[in-house]
């Protein structure tokens, strides 16, 4: 990350005004392909176009990898050395004060909580955590483990995994705690999976892997770590980028290098069916939640002008350019860094063009 902001500082200053790229189509037919055992859905055609968003300079000068929104979208934060005498840390600046010079919010470099009151700080093999208000830091015996804290700040949950076999088949163990570290819990044994994330209620995991080593695949399921109960959804190899709705109800991801060669591709998965059936996207690229019912996704394009934005909406099926490529446009985004604001207003993102951050505002 460190050599990112370094190439960033040797990048030419931004040179590129705000502008408004070309307009984007119209709506454009379903882009949800259904399996043989699900119904295609069906797209409603936009009568009239959107008018095209502006793209706005946060930073100048090249800098800062890896931003994302402050929990109530006044700032964007990112990792950055702002100069030779400047500390490596989390820099903001704020959202209605564009090429402002930024600020530092900490010198911790995360993980952090979701509504960033709590870092992870890893440390001589020590897992610590503290939290940003008054510096209180507390230590996790757990070994020196990353841990990942559930969305309302109050769990934390880690793996143990074996030292040694094949990674499809190495037995983990998953372990919930209090954010204090107290009430520790092994609460799940899978083999070649893992904890994929949290669902909004704090309670629930989504996990993926086999029960048994000799399982002849992995299986995604919703765990329940206070009570145990496990509901197993679908059977899946080599699930990647596993993305939770805001709501918990829907799941997005892709399946790559699958020993059948005709599952690899993304996938939606309604997760609160109680048979769900995963719904192939027919795009394949970078994604974010927008709300609980929009997915915003860049489809990988090697060769075009410069990126695209398009918006699946997934209950209908019914999908949206917003950005159109444009080779004078700022939006080619660097090492897929972009971020979405918690009320889906807002986009920001690191420009491959000037190594600066830009914002959209979203229609």
């Amino acid at each position: 990350m460190l050599a990112g902001c370094a190439d960033a500082a040797a990048a030419p200053p931004n040179e590129i005004a705000p502008m408004t790229p070309a307009a984007p189509d119209t709506r454009v037919p379903a882009t949800i392909i259904a399996t043989p055992t699900r119904p295609t859905i069906a797209a409603t055609p936009s009568p009239m176009p959107r008018s095209s968003p502006a793209f706005v300079p946060l930073t100048s000068g090249g800098c800062c990898v890896q931003p994302f929104f402050s929990p109530d979208g006044r700032r964007v934060l990112f990792l950055d050395k702002p100069d030779g005498t400047a500390p490596v840390g989390i820099w903001a600046v704020a959202v209605d004060a564009p090429l402002s010079p930024p600020t530092l919010f900490t010198e911790r470099l995360g993980p952090f909580s979701r509504d960033l009151s709590l870092a992870l700080d890893l440390q001589n093999g020590q897992t610590v955590i503290e939290r940003l208000s008054d510096g209180a830091r507390w230590m996790i015996n757990n070994g020196g483990r990353a841990v990942t804290f559930s969305p309302d700040a109050t769990r934390i949950v880690w793996t143990v995994l074996q030292e040694s076999g094949g990674f499809d088949v190495r037995r983990v163990e998953i372990y919930v705690a209090d954010v204090d570290g107290s009430d520790v819990r092994l609460v799940a044994t899978r083999f070649g999976g893992g904890p994929l994330g949290w669902l909004p209620d704090s309670n629930h995991l989504l996990i993926g892997g086999r029960a048994n080593r000799n399982d002849p695949s992995p299986t995604l399921s919703v765990l329940n770590v206070d009570t145990g109960a496990l509901r197993d959804l679908v059977a899946v190899e080599r699930l990647r980028g596993a993305s939770i709705s805001p709501d918990g109800r829907m799941l997005a991801y892709f399946v790559a290098q699958a020993r059948d060669a005709s599952q690899n591709g993304m996938y939606l998965l309604d997760l609160a069916h109680p048979s769900p059936v995963p719904q192939r996207l027919d795009f394949f690229g970078s994604f974010r939640w927008r709300d609980a019912g929009r997915l915003l996704y860049i489809p990988l394009r090697p060769g075009a002008p410069s990126d695209e934005l398009w918006q699946l909406e997934v209950t209908t099926g019914r999908a949206e350019r917003l950005v159109a490529a444009d080779a004078g446009s700022p939006f080619k985004i660097a090492n897929g860094d972009w971020d979405v604001a918690r009320d889906g207003s807002k986009i920001v993102f690191l420009s491959a063009r000037d190594r600066n951050l830009w914002l959209v505002t979203l229609p």
